[in-house]
């Protein structure tokens, strides 16, 4: 029989979260820097212990869902991970386009926000399951970390290489200008230096400040 008091616990958590708010401006945005930098910091950390040689530390993160996945079925854990995929998706969604509804001429819908409230719906998900079984996979649950990033009002996103080195990208909702945009953090940043749009991932970067700054991902 499943533990409903623990994955109301977890459902609990999640509940708390206010997805992609508040919008902040770039200098509240820099203050927040240093604390996003040791989450981050404390994700990675928590990863490497399943990081295998010559992976990466994304494929580490994927594989560690599916094997605290098949751990919970054996556990009779199944409805774990859906609970909190359909609160997360559903807040996130409703989140998106509640709050960035409208800017410029676009509208935040579709692929858009289904893209925000899916990485939303995955990390809850990954965070609830790994949470059920973390006992029997080493009591550290990584994905509470990105929970964490989640109900500071950010946008945890992926591991990208730039430069050759793996880093972890967050986006931060921000207002520029007047105008909703995200700001692009790459974990070492000193601060947030390019911002793109929403509808745009990683994309047509803008530099804050020097025009002539220039940043690809792989």
């Amino acid at each position: 029989m499943q533990d409903m008091s623990n994955t109301d616990s977890q459902i609990s958590k999640l509940h708390s979260i206010k997805y992609f708010t508040p919008a902040r401006s770039i200098v509240e945005a820099n203050s927040l820097l240093p604390k996003v930098a040791e989450i981050v910091e404390k994700y990675t950390k928590a990863l490497m212990t399943w990081k295998k040689d010559n992976d990466t530390l994304q494929h580490a993160s994927d594989s560690l869902w599916d094997l605290a996945r098949v751990a919970a079925l054996n556990s009779d854990k199944t409805n774990t991970w859906d609970s909190a995929w359909n609160f997360a998706w559903k807040e996130a969604s409703q989140a998106a386009r509640n709050n960035y509804g409208w800017y410029g001429s676009e509208f935040l819908l579709g692929e858009t926000a289904r893209d925000s409230a899916r990485d939303a719906a995955k990390y809850a998900a990954r965070y609830a399951v790994f949470e059920a079984v973390k006992e029997k996979l080493g009591g550290v649950n990584p994905f509470e970390y990105l929970i964490e990033l989640y109900a500071m009002g950010l946008r945890p996103t992926y591991f990208r290489k730039v430069d050759e080195q793996e880093k972890f990208v967050v986006d931060f909702p921000l207002i520029v200008n007047g105008k909703n945009v995200i700001g692009c953090y790459l974990h070492g940043d000193s601060e947030i230096t390019f911002t793109h749009q929403w509808i745009d991932y990683c994309t047509h970067l803008t530099p804050v400040n020097n025009p002539e700054s220039k940043r690809s991902f792989v």
